[in-house]
């Protein structure tokens, strides 16, 4: 089978320390902790500078000005911006009677058709379950292709069989990474290759090279699997809705939480500040100012570290078929 239509058997590896690193600081780690590490990169960055005298601190430098206007109005402006994706976040969950019964019976058809395909009577509600039972099914009708075909002999058996081993593979390797009962981003996460794009790819090449050659047995799993695919790439994009409005609804409220701690620092750091001196020692205030820093930036960091991984699952979920941008393409294959 032609390079281009070849299909693609294992799901995204991470390898290396830094692409580890990377890969938790955009998309695997738990959000609080990447904030935290933000949140503690700034202080660290901010105190030796202010132990050494390198950032002007003292009575009558800019820092009281900064603390009582600019980071007062800057906090104050990010909760509001939380506070707004808050309203995005509801209004993607309202809808009439007739959008609910839609949204509703899209769902449905999608378990029929996977729980027919797998041959049981219903499908898990886990995410993680539903997916494994995808990916599992998915390699048993690949397994089952390639013996329909091999039994049947004739012209384009070593592609066929190159074809299903590719597919079973592909399903085997979700299998291996999927963990029951586990968060919704971590699920997506094993699916956000372009492997399921190439294997539609190659699903339509086959039938079109040996479509009129394949028994009625080896033809019912050919559309069995690429109607499997198709579930692959439904899921995805489905479970991308889930886990975003997830992440935006958490964002909204520990932004909230964390604003208001942020507000009443910037107040405290502002009044430390009088005319000519200060009211904390001054041994102390290289630290108290970076600690200051810390707690006020803590919002940013948060909105930060989520806008990371909604912007990393994004760009790897760009496309809904067989369609794969240049850039997702690059950066998933």
């Amino acid at each position: 089978m032609s390079d281009d239509v070849s299909t693609a058997s294992s799901v995204r590896s991470i390898d290396g320390p830094v692409e580890r690193a990377m890969h938790w600081l955009v998309l695997g780690g738990n959000r609080i902790a990447v904030s935290g590490v933000l949140v503690a990169a700034i202080v660290a960055f901010f105190f030796p500078l202010t132990q050494f005298g390198l950032l002007a601190i003292g009575p009558g430098s800019a820092a009281a000005s900064a603390f009582a206007s600019g980071l007062i109005s800057g906090t104050v402006t990010l909760v509001t911006i939380a506070l707004s994706i808050n309203q995005l976040v509801l209004s993607r969950v309202f809808g009439s009677p007739n959008e609910l019964s839609d949204q509703l019976s899209g769902t449905r058809d999608l378990r029929r058709r996977v729980r027919d395909h797998a041959g049981e009577s219903s499908a898990p509600n886990d995410p993680a379950e539903f997916l494994d039972l995808v990916a599992e099914t998915l390699t048993e009708r690949a397994n089952r292709l390639g013996s329909a075909f091999e039994h049947a002999g004739g012209d384009g058996t070593h592609e066929v069989e190159t074809y299903a081993e590719g597919i079973a593979a592909y399903g085997e390797s979700i299998t291996t990474k999927i963990e029951s009962q586990t968060a919704i981003v971590n699920v997506l996460e094993v699916v956000l290759g372009t492997e399921y794009a190439q294997n539609m790819t190659a699903t339509e090449h086959l039938r079109n090279e040996h479509g009129d050659r394949l028994s009625e047995e080896a033809g019912a799993e050919l559309d069995a699997i690429d109607d499997l695919l198709g579930a692959i790439a439904i899921t995805r994009q489905f479970f991308k809705t889930l886990s975003l409005q997830q992440d935006f609804a958490r964002l909204s409220r520990v932004v909230a939480y964390s604003g208001l701690v942020a507000l009443a620092a910037s107040i405290a750091m502002a009044l430390i500040y009088l005319p000519d001196s200060v009211t904390v020692p001054t041994q102390y205030l290289p630290l108290a100012f970076s600690l200051g820093i810390g707690v006020i930036v803590t919002p940013l960091a948060v909105f930060i570290a989520y806008v990371f991984r909604a912007a990393t699952i994004a760009r790897h979920t760009v496309s809904v078929g067989p369609f794969v941008p240049p850039e997702e393409r690059s950066d998933t294959g």
